[in-house]
């Protein structure tokens, strides 16, 4: 069985060359390696596991172990998959209690094969990779075409090598010990591509980040080039057993996470490799995939501290789902749509509302109940969604802009009791909060979603601090895995966060610098709430600059633009109805059009005044109209 730091056991392997040459006479018959396991060895399933795996992303089926024919009461390790899924090399010995010392000798440990026969595994056979009668323990297969990597320890050498063999007439022959500069670049384990011009290993080597950790060397002109680290996927923490799909755009590779090994996967967008993932927890490592994309690796099995065996377990891939939004609104003749959130007037239901509402426009924000991220999608397939979602907005002609929020109270992360003390670059939060978000896309099917709310208000407050784990840079590259993952599976839905113009609780301008920091790419719309009489030099719309808007449409260039959340109060400090009445105007026209901005949504924050002590809404609390909700109608008619 591999440890997991593959160099400890090196001078183990020295001893064991040292005193074993010559152990093996003449070749017998090939053993069943089913027979050299101890009587008493322990079968573990999946109902008896303390420590099952954990699946973090919504991508895969739950894990299965693989069936008899490959799994034993021994240990079934170091799993490699042929791209076509149907051919199975494999690390076994049949005691993982005994030492690696005397696993040589036990005559079954080694690298196993199986072939995939109308839809079962084969009944695995040795692959013999040493000439007879000498003595070697083979492992970490890597298979490519007819050439097989391996480390091995073996007669004749001195501790672990890695060679290479040919498949040639039915047999795996030839096998050579690969060039010198390998033992020099301390190579590990190790995965090449599909094409054979890189080549992925994990080493102690120096110039990493203090332990073990993933580099990658090219070759060029038929020459293996110096390893480079890749240091977008390594930490301070231990990085290794690396894995390339063959189309090259996903590295999977071990980390511990809370403790236990873990699979992660990166994946390269625009040829930059992009920050890891957590795929599978728990005693999960070794990955390797089919051209499918399904998953293979290796758990293994605890009890009260102490490995019982292990097994090669599968997480097929899900066929890829399709959501195609329940909404597909036309564009007004008006040019956009219009919103507000159909707040009740006194002795008025929700019922009357928004059938009021309906006659005004066409965009209503959800927030839930409001609903904390990680119950939102619960909220909206429940009775809450069917009777405010379905009847309310849907069954009167309207559909949803769907808001869901990593923000907390004071501006902290919002996570669920089990997650209190997460931060935004905690690798179990982040795949929480994806998951949530592509729950509510398959619970509301909406035409609009903004996956985070005035989210630049984190950035106001914890900056971009590449130490910080709540530096903002966390929430961009959250953001964009988000976008793709949405695009995959709703690629119709308008996929955006919405930003703050200004910073209400400090009465100033947002620094919109912070548009910089996005892919224009992954966001379909730039949205905005926006109250500029909060603003200290702003008391009245003429206040506000003709560019107020424009100076950041410009960060984006021909992006649709769009208002989640506007308003101005109608209180005579600040013009009186007909001040908002003009702001409305304004926003539509003077601030917007006129300046080339493609205008795409204009949302009231709220339809009746919440409060006596409120004045933002378009009608009184008692339902008297304002200025405002007259001007709004007959922007409302143009349909």
């Amino acid at each position: 069985m591999k440890k997991w730091i593959i160099g400890v056991i090196a001078v183990i392997f020295i001893f064991i060359i040292v005193i074993s040459a010559g152990f093996f006479g003449e070749p017998q018959e090939p053993i069943d390696r089913k027979s050299k396991i101890p009587s008493d060895a322990v079968k573990m399933v999946p109902e008896d596991d303390e420590f099952p795996p954990i699946l973090h992303s919504v991508e895969y089926e739950d894990p299965i172990p693989l069936h008899y024919q490959i799994n034993t009461a021994g240990g079934e390790d170091s799993p490699f998959i042929i791209p076509d899924g149907k051919t199975l090399y494999f690390f076994f010995t049949p005691d993982v209690e005994v030492p690696v010392e005397e696993q040589v000798l036990d005559k079954v440990t080694g690298i196993y094969v199986s072939n995939m026969v109308e839809g079962e595994w084969s009944e695995p056979e040795r692959v013999v990779l040493q000439d007879r009668g000498k003595l070697a323990l083979d492992g970490c297969p890597c298979v490519q075409g007819d050439t097989i990597w391996f480390c091995s320890a073996r007669e004749g050498y001195t501790g672990i090598h890695f060679f290479t063999a040919e498949f040639k007439d039915g047999k795996w022959q030839h096998w050579v010990q690969v060039e010198e500069k390998f033992e020099d670049w301390n190579v590990g384990e190790l995965h090449i591509t599909s094409d054979g011009t890189e080549l992925y290993f994990h080493s102690f080597r120096e110039g990493g980040k203090g332990n073990l950790d993933i580099w990658v060397m090219k070759k060029v002109d038929g020459e293996w080039q110096e390893p480079v680290n890749m240091d977008v996927v390594n930490t301070m923490e231990n990085e290794g057993w690396p894995f390339i799909s063959q189309n090259g755009e996903e590295l999977w590779f071990n980390r511990f996470h809370q403790g236990y090994p873990a699979l992660f996967r990166s994946k390269k967008v625009d040829r930059e490799w992009q920050d890891p993932e957590l795929i599978m927890s728990q005693f999960a490592a070794e990955p390797t995939l089919d051209d499918e994309g399904n998953l293979y690796f290796v758990h293994h099995f605890f009890k009260e501290g102490k490995m019982i065996e292990a097994d090669i377990y599968v997480a097929y891939k899900k066929e890829k789902e399709l959501i195609t939004p329940l909404d597909s609104p036309t564009i007004p003749s008006r040019g956009f749509f219009l919103g507000f959130l159909p707040t009740p007037a006194e002795e008025q239901s929700f019922e009357e509302v928004y059938l009021e509402s309906s006659e005004l426009i066409e965009v209503v924000p959800v927030w839930g109940r409001p609903s904390p991220f990680y119950q939102l999608a619960g909220d909206l397939s429940g009775s809450w969604g069917n009777n405010f979602v379905k009847k309310l907005i849907r069954d009167n002609g309207m559909f949803p802009l769907v808001h869901i929020s990593f923000i907390g109270q004071e501006l902290t992360l919002s996570t669920s009791p089990e997650m209190e003390e997460a931060t935004l670059s905690d690798p179990e939060w982040r795949e929480a909060y994806k998951m949530a978000v592509l729950d509510v896309v398959r619970a509301s099917r909406p035409y609009y979603l903004s996956v985070g709310n005035e989210v630049n208000r984190w950035y106001e407050k914890y900056g971009v601090n590449s130490s910080s784990p709540n530096g903002f840079q966390h929430y961009v590259s959250l953001h964009e895995e988000i976008y793709d993952e949405v695009k995959e599976l709703s690629p119709n839905t308008i996929v955006f966060c919405t930003f703050s113009r200004e910073i209400v609780t400090e009465n100033r301008e947002a620094d919109l610098e912070v548009l910089d920091m996005f892919d224009p790419n992954k966001i379909d719309m730039l949205v905005f709430t926006s109250y500029p009489f909060a603003v200290e030099s702003i008391n009245a719309p003429e206040d506000i600059p003709d560019n107020y808007y424009k100076i950041a449409s410009d960060h984006m260039p021909g992006k649709p633009f769009g208002f989640s959340e506007l308003g101005w109060p109608s209180i005579e400090e600040f013009g009186g109805e007909k001040a908002q009445a003009d702001f409305l105007t304004d926003s539509i026209d003077r601030l917007t059009t006129a300046q080339n901005i493609d205008l795409r949504l204009i949302s009231w924050i709220w339809l009746t005044d919440l409060d006596e002590s409120d004045h933002v809404g378009l009608k009184m609390r008692d339902g008297t109209a304002k200025a405002t909700y007259n001007l709004w109608m007959r922007y409302s008619i143009a349909r």
